[in-house]
């Protein structure tokens, strides 16, 4: 049997230009996604390095 494709050609080609044009913006949102995804499965130990590494970075980039 044949199966359909459930997405249109307009709506892929729009999501095409959509990449495209917002190549950083995507590439930030799969960073962070996977940043979530690592903090559901991490260790105590690895979260509690993951936020002093957090606190040093916000430090640098954010000087109060």
């Amino acid at each position: 049997m044949t199966e359909k494709k459930k997405t249109s050609k307009a709506q892929l080609d729009a999501s095409n230009r959509w990449n495209e044009k917002n190549k950083a913006r995507k590439y930030y949102l799969a960073k962070r996604s996977m940043a979530r995804s690592y903090c559901r499965v991490a260790t105590k130990e690895d979260l509690e390095a993951l936020i002093t590494f957090a606190n040093e970075k916000l430090a640098e980039r954010f000087p109060k």
